[in-house]
């Protein structure tokens, strides 16, 4: 006891008070701010050198104590976070709260902020075009509630979910962080082994404390008062992400007063298969370039980029609203020769969204207040270009007016717009701040006058006046001229080549000019912050502005999509049917080059619902289902498509099954992936659903997988309440029979051209089956050596004479068995053998095989 006691009192005060401030935040790395430095110690310095790649050191923090010590200069700390934070560590910043100056013992410090991935705001640290989520989730019984915030720019959802949809709306919102109870532990898999997820440690223990937070935080008594049931699941949830954002960000929490409760049942439904085999925001490559998002975003502003993936993620099955898109889309056809300015008008727009939230929340710069005074400047200017158009602006404009009024009272802009370093606050906006720097600029003329007449008085022609922070303000007079300095000249350094003095008119200036100095800082902050909160009082108005510009910009890249590509406006219709002519895969036809691609059809009635699509690997199947699925997604988010024509009877939920995206990793074979997969599909589809299935049974033997995947589609096509429409690729051909039994079953194929031993792909769908599988000319194509490819030839010969015994797949090793068994057989005398000689002699088979 007395050894530890000894060992506090001999260390350092830096030391206790590091201590005292970690204890706070012992689940942070604590970058502790010494100067120029942020420094971390113990196990803290060990995980910085390792992540950065920096040098670990040690340093004495008394009683002959020490520890490990790595640090990063504090300008480099907005460099180095994004590495910090993509490590998953929560990020406690201490900074120095008082003058070292001033501070006649150690210098206070406190945490300031604590950054997680999921509660970022610097906009370095963000993805311009997508939302950066922490998600909360809780699951009581059946039912699961997910709050998904993005505090950068205030959205704030809850979704009501259960186990079987959940993960849709995680690979929906692509959280940077997930929080969740200890209670909740089982519903984690291998899934969320892309995600950051962290158990909840905070003050919400139960669902009444949960409860408590909520009334605390949007004041209220009862949670009917903002449309919240009093379900467990949402408390918890709800009460975890407010007390989580409340903990790390006080200053952005306290402003999150609208939830809004998510509705999905006016939505196309796209799972996180799907989303994932389809390759809609992210590659399966891990190149990202190649998505359908990547395609389309010629958007100009980050609201229009993140408006656009969401309708890319959430497709709508409300015709009327994808008319209404289409209205404004044929609009901009009508008048695109007077909008050739939008694009670079667009350009100069800022992500409205979170800079109005720095704004609020004063974390914003100066650089914030001109990019949002340049964005303000373009509305009446788009206003008047889109005049007797079906944009509805929400914005009202006489507002946005009016706070452009206040921005050129309060700051000068072209200043600003030069020096984005400094605010330069407009003459006559604050008195006092002018009478200040009315007084610092005629003492810098002073200092100017008092120099010009002590160069007179002394003779000393280069004397001059010079400043720096150590010795502040003082006369500098070389060696060759210190015979000529007057007596009233008071020493104050000695340099190797000249001498620095300071006379009493001097300091009484120097006095003078950084009181000036020191009030006019103090007084800039004061005015700074009361021109945010003015601004704020504009947030909804901005917010609107926003917004409307998001949906312009998103619908104007599709028209620059269109109108690039020739694509055509498809019509939309309640019934069942698909039209689709000459329809392209926009990202493959892009990759491939102009007119590479080769166009394909689908023609569903509302009498046929399920193409059987048999045909050679390599020949275009799945880009052919792949592409049909993204045609109807690209129709139900109101943009064009690449096709010829394309009417669409509406789909609610788009179900993959290709196997693009199995991970084996997880301990699944592939065939029982495949198989949840279309257990998932069977249970979730209705009739107004569309699927993709690309080699059903192929994981298993192949009796096993034909006997399913005919089952499988008796289900759908038997079941009224199924009869979804279908696309199924297969090398079944067994299956192409179906046609003959169901009438809305039809046998689509893969065309190809054979001559002289060699064929040629030509990735055109077109009606009935193929004879053929053509593996032995693709295992060719693909480099198989010759001697296999004879090989295999002989044996496929021998495997389709329909004289041989079906069950024979190793005939070189069982041909003389099966040759004696089959004589054995020839030989019987069925009317005289007795049962028990008939049964000997099979059980003698028996032994023989």
């Amino acid at each position: 006891m007395s050894t530890k006691k000894n060992t506090e009192e001999k260390m350092s005060p830096g030391r206790r008070q590091y201590l005292d401030i970690k204890n706070k935040y012992n689940d942070c790395l604590l970058l502790f701010r010494m100067g120029d430095f942020y420094e971390t110690f113990d196990e803290d310095a060990k995980k910085l050198s390792s992540i950065l790649n920096i040098a670990l050191t040690a340093r004495d923090v008394g009683a002959e104590n020490k520890v490990p010590l790595a640090g990063i200069p504090y300008h480099s700390l907005e460099n180095n976070l994004q590495k910090l934070i993509d490590s998953g560590l929560k990020i406690a910043i201490a900074e120095q709260t008082s003058d070292p100056k001033e501070s006649k013992g150690i210098v206070d410090r406190a945490v300031t902020r604590v950054i997680t991935p999921g509660t970022v705001t610097d906009p370095d640290l963000l993805d311009s075009n997508d939302n950066n989520f922490l998600l909360s989730l809780y699951k009581d019984k059946e039912r699961i509630d997910i709050c998904a915030l993005d505090i950068s720019t205030g959205k704030f959802e809850t979704y009501i979910t259960n186990q079987d949809n959940f993960l849709n709306e995680i690979e929906r919102l692509n959280p940077r962080e997930i929080i969740f109870s200890k209670d909740n532990t089982d519903i984690f898999d291998e899934y969320f082994d892309s995600f950051l997820i962290r158990e909840y440690d905070g003050l919400v223990k139960n669902s009444s404390l949960g409860k408590s937070v909520i009334q605390t935080h949007f004041a209220v008594e009862d949670l009917s008062q903002i449309g919240l049931d009093n379900k467990k699941s949402l408390i918890m949830s709800l009460g975890m992400i407010l007390d989580f954002v409340g903990s790390n960000q006080k200053n952005y929490a306290k402003n999150i007063q609208k939830i809004n409760n998510v509705d999905r049942s006016r939505d196309l439904i796209l799972d996180y298969v799907t989303l994932r085999d389809l390759e809609i925001t992210k590659s399966i490559s891990g190149n990202d370039d190649n998505t359908l998002f990547n395609f389309l975003n010629l958007t100009s502003t980050p609201m229009g980029a993140r408006l656009l993936r969401n309708w890319l993620i959430t497709p709508t099955q409300q015709i009327k609203a994808i008319e209404e898109r289409h209205k404004k889309l044929d609009w901009i056809f009508e008048n695109k020769s007077k909008l050739y300015e939008l694009t670079e008008i667009l350009k100069k727009i800022s992500d409205l969204e979170r800079l109005i939230n720095r704004v609020e929340n004063k974390t914003c710069n100066y650089r914030d207040l001109f990019s949002l005074y340049e964005s303000i400047s373009q509305l009446n200017t788009i206003k008047k270009m889109f005049l007797e158009s079906p944009f509805d602006f929400n914005v009202n404009s006489k507002k946005i007016n009016q706070l452009t009024k206040f921005l050129n009272q309060s700051i000068d802009t072209e200043i600003l717009f030069e020096n984005q370093s400094k605010l330069p606050v407009r003459v006559g906006f604050n008195k006092k701040l002018d009478e200040l720097i009315s007084i610092k600029n005629e003492s810098n003329s002073s200092l100017l006058s008092l120099e010009s007449s002590e160069k007179n008085k002394t003779g000393i022609n280069k004397l001059k006046i010079s400043f720096n922070r150590v010795f502040g303000y003082y006369f500098e007079v070389t060696k060759s001229n210190l015979d000529q300095v007057p007596n009233y000249f008071i020493r104050r350094q000695t340099l190797a080549n000249s001498e620095r003095f300071y006379t009493e008119e001097l300091k009484v200036l120097e006095e003078k000019i950084l009181n000036a100095d020191e009030n006019i800082t103090a007084l800039e902050d004061a005015v700074f912050n009361q021109i945010c909160e003015e601004i704020t009082k504009f947030k909804q108005d901005i917010l609107f502005m926003s917004e409307d510009i998001s949906i312009l910009d998103t619908i104007y890249s599709f028209y620059l999509i269109a109108n690039n590509n020739n694509w055509i406006k498809p019509v939309l219709c309640d019934d069942n049917k698909f039209d689709i002519r000459d329809a392209l895969h926009p990202v493959i036809d892009k990759t491939l080059g102009f007119g590479k691609f080769v166009p394909n059809d689908l023609n569903f009635t509302n009498k046929i619902n399920t193409a059987i699509i048999t045909g050679p690997n390599m020949s275009g199947k799945s880009t052919y289902l792949r592409t049909m699925a993204i045609i109807v997604i690209l129709s139900q988010i109101g943009s064009f498509v690449p096709a010829s024509k394309c009417e669409i009877g509406i789909v609610d939920r788009i179900f993959t099954r290709t196997g693009l995206t199995d991970d084996i990793h997880t301990g699944k074979s592939t065939f029982l992936i495949e198989m949840e997969e279309t257990s998932r599909i069977l249970a979730q589809s209705t009739n107004k659903s569309f699927a993709v299935l690309d080699e059903i049974g192929r994981g298993t033997s192949t009796y096993d997988g034909l006997s399913i995947a005919w089952s499988i589609l008796e289900y759908i096509n038997t079941k009224e309440e199924k009869k979804f429409r279908t696309l199924f690729a297969t090398h079944f051909h067994e299956l192409t029979k179906l046609p003959e039994t169901f009438s809305n079953i039809i046998n689509l194929q893969v065309a190809v051209h054979e001559e002289n031993n060699s064929i040629n792909f030509l990735h055109r769908i077109i009606e009935g089956s193929a004879e053929k599988s053509y593996g032995i000319n693709v295992a060719e194509i693909a480099g198989i050596p010759i001697e296999v490819l004879l090989k295999a030839k002989v044996l496929l010969s021998e495997f389709e004479n329909p004289k041989r015994n079906n069950n024979s797949f190793q005939p070189l090793l069982f041909e003389e068995n099966i040759s004696d068994v089959s004589k054995q057989i020839k030989d019987l005398d069925l009317i005289n053998i007795t049962p028990f000689e008939l049964m000997k002699i099979i059980s003698d088979i028996q032994k023989d095989l």
